[in-house]
């Protein structure tokens, strides 16, 4: 499985570090200025790298995501371990530690969304532009050919109280894949639910989880007898995880020890990658905004400069003002100035 991370820069509204509030000093100047004749005003000046507050809120999920994927990684790690021992000794000696690591990094995998920042999918695709979802299969629909050879059927789709009616998924005879898609997307799309085939052309389904979690426990389909019961019955359905781990009950041989190391290595492989990969990524962000906070300290001393003199130039002034203006101006720096006005 591949680990995606997100690194396009969205466009969002930047923050502004000049909007100050005004001191004592500067509410007489601007009694001034309402005084004179208005000037047109500026052109904007452009946000869209100034303090960006998406990108310093990716940052801030990221750093979450990757404290979770640290503590996950030292569970993992000393799961191994045990495993390994207990392959090694070829005895039960470990039985009872392995169960209770087990059960502590089912309770952290479950802590997932919540411990990451919402930003981490069961799969452990890094998810910063939109919501978190579960990817899962539903059986009887999980192959685009199979609801093309069934052909004209009529699927009704009901939760309980969970919708407020059902849903029709209406096929036919001779559609397309991308047809089929549609009908599902257009039937589903009221309950959240969105259709789409993967890499191996398998049809997959996917909905905020948060919301798949309240409706796949009530989720039934009614059909024709095609590609469902014409009886209602319940929706069974396979979610897409990093990491299915075994019943420690089950780990009663050395093949299903051997399968369960596995599973841990591979996952241990899975999240260094994705570490590495969020570190990078950081290191990106960091620069990028260290690069236009500079930049912005120099627009922003240069505009306030230009508005001080203007303003001195447009009224009564004399050369020691001058002088004691840009002497104050030279010994206080914009830190200064905000940590004041703050």
């Amino acid at each position: 499985m591949v680990i995606k991370v997100d690194t396009q820069l969205p466009v969002v509204t930047a923050l502004d570090p000049q909007a100050r509030r005004p001191v004592q000093g500067e509410q007489s100047l601007q009694r001034q200025r309402k005084q004179l004749p208005a000037e047109p005003a500026p052109p904007p000046r452009g946000k869209s790298a100034t303090f960006n507050l998406q990108l310093n809120q990716q940052l801030t999920s990221m750093q979450a995501a990757d404290s979770y994927l640290g503590e996950l990684a030292g569970r993992l790690g000393q799961l191994k371990l045990s495993l390994s021992r207990e392959l090694s000794n070829a005895q039960a000696g470990e039985r009872d530690g392995i169960k209770r690591e087990l059960e502590q990094v089912r309770k952290l995998l479950a802590e997932r969304s919540q411990r990451s920042g919402e930003t981490l999918d069961a799969s452990f695709k890094l998810r910063l532009s939109e919501p978190v979802r579960s990817r899962f299969s539903l059986q009887g629909l999980d192959s685009i050919a199979a609801v093309q050879q069934a052909g004209k059927e009529t699927l009704l789709f009901s939760a309980g109280r969970k919708l407020a009616e059902p849903l029709a998924v209406v096929l036919d005879e001779g559609l397309s894949e991308q047809q089929i898609l549609r009908r599902f997307n257009a039937g589903l799309g009221p309950a959240g639910i969105r259709a789409e085939v993967d890499h191996g052309g398998a049809l997959k389904f996917s909905a905020r989880e948060s919301e798949w979690q309240q409706l796949k426990g009530e989720l039934r389909v009614q059909g024709e007898g095609k590609l469902a019961s014409q009886a209602q019955a319940a929706v069974v359905s396979h979610e897409e995880q990093m990491l299915r781990l075994p019943e420690a009950a089950r780990l009663d041989g050395a093949r299903e020890l051997r399968r369960a190391l596995d599973e841990v290595v591979a996952a241990l492989d899975r999240i260094g990658t994705l570490r590495e990969q969020l570190s990078h990524r950081q290191e990106e962000i960091r620069d990028f905004l260290a690069r236009h906070a500079d930049h912005n300290e120099r627009e922003w001393a240069k505009d306030f400069a230009g508005e001080v003199f203007s303003l001195m130039r447009r009224s009564p002034s004399s050369y020691a003002a001058v002088t004691q203006t840009v002497v104050a101006q030279a010994n206080i720096s914009r830190s200064s100035v905000v940590s004041l006005l703050s």
